[in-house]
């Protein structure tokens, strides 16, 4: 069978298909694309075991008929290689046993031979069976958004992914104990954990540029849930086990706020994060009126300071946050609300986006602490 593929529909699918770091893998068969022949036209499928995604891609084939074959991770990365507006030419025996690439590399054809894994071998694809609740690209954008809260800890096992959640009319709630981001986002079904890894694989613009459609199975027993855009599918396993109480550290009422305008705080992001590594905290406080200043402190006591113009109501107090984090939550929104400097903050954004940081404390010593260690533990308990 002879397949051929334009080489800019393979940077593309290696692109998105190389988001589950599949040729890491120590399995062999593991680290191939499996390639599938059908009425739908050509998909190529990789998984780790605990995530399955597939995308179609645009190809012709001769002779047309249903089969299915193994394409080393090595030779999908050669074709990628070919000049612009040329396509690859893939040659399979007719027992998959061999393939025969063929691309065009500077003018010059390059061919190149390789002996996949045998086809049966590659795992089977999860069969679901269940709802399908439409995800609106904006609920897709949001899930990118509120992904950098979520811990990368790998003892929190829990805290690794998203919350999907049903509460509150749907809500996707990350944590990794010092922060909490959380996103509005209509959803009806059962609340699982989705998988930071596969949180990565929706975040590429194959599945942000677009309605998504997700189906959670009927049978509560099977631990996958789909997504799918267009001629991207995603398949993942849940996260186990039970979420801790996000609500407990979401304050309830603030005693004053802050707005930082739009077109000042993209290079107050910008300053922050050239912060990170270089200090634990910048404290932020409001001597003159409608202006939010904040200082930075280096080992040696240099300081660092910039001013911002924003719109007060209250009497904010003088708080320090983890420059990172900072930036984070101002991705989120543009309002801090808060009570004093030793309570979480609120950030909060037009859409209904919040992210919760715990404030650090702040000496003359520049020794900056980490505190609302309870709280970072009633979220993780």
């Amino acid at each position: 069978m002879n397949i051929t593929i334009p080489v800019s529909a393979i940077q593309a699918a290696r692109k998105l298909l190389t988001r589950i770091r599949f040729e890491r893998l120590k399995l062999p068969i593991l680290t191939q694309v499996l390639a599938t022949v059908d009425a739908a036209g050509l998909t190529l499928a990789v998984t780790d075991l605990d995530h399955w995604l597939e995308t179609r891609v645009q190809a012709e084939i001769d002779p047309f008929a249903p089969e299915r074959f193994m394409i080393p991770g090595e030779a999908l990365k050669a074709a990628t290689r070919g000049d612009k507006k040329s396509s690859a030419h893939f040659e399979f025996t007719t027992e998959g046993t061999m393939l025969t690439l063929t691309v065009s590399c500077g003018g010059m054809n390059v061919v190149s031979v390789y002996h996949p894994e045998p086809v049966k071998e590659f795992p089977v694809r999860p069969a679901l069976a269940g709802r399908i609740t439409a995800m609106p690209k904006e609920a897709m954008q949001a899930l990118r958004t509120v992904a950098g809260a979520a811990s990368a800890d790998a003892t929190r096992y829990v805290l690794n992914g998203v919350l999907f959640s049903p509460n509150d009319g749907g809500i996707l709630v990350a944590t990794d104990g010092q922060r909490l981001a959380g996103a509005p986002v209509r959803f009806a079904g059962r609340e699982f954990i989705l998988p930071s890894t596969a949180v990565h694989v929706l975040g590429h613009p194959d599945f942000t540029a677009r309605d998504a459609a997700m189906l959670q199975p009927d049978d509560a027993e099977n631990t996958h849930v789909q997504f799918r855009s267009g001629p991207h599918t995603l398949i993942a396993r849940r996260i186990e086990g039970s979420y801790p109480n996000y609500r407990c550290v979401i304050p309830n009422e603030t005693l004053a706020d802050a707005t930082i305008p739009e077109p000042h705080k993209s290079t107050l992001i910008s300053w922050l994060r050239s912060l990170v590594g270089k200090s634990n905290s910048v404290r932020l406080t409001w001597e003159s009126v409608g202006l939010l200043t904040l200082t930075y402190r280096d080992s040696e006591s240099t300081a660092a300071t910039i001013q911002v113009p924003c719109t007060i109501n209250g009497q904010p107090p003088a708080i320090s946050f983890r420059p990172q984090f900072l930036a984070d939550a101002l991705v989120i929104g543009s309002t801090l609300r808060l009570t004093d400097g030793l309570s979480p903050c609120v950030v909060t954004g037009t859409s209904g986006n919040f992210c919760v940081l715990m404030p650090c404390r702040f000496t003359e010593a520049v020794t900056e602490e980490a505190v609302g260690n309870t709280t970072a533990q009633a979220i993780a308990a």
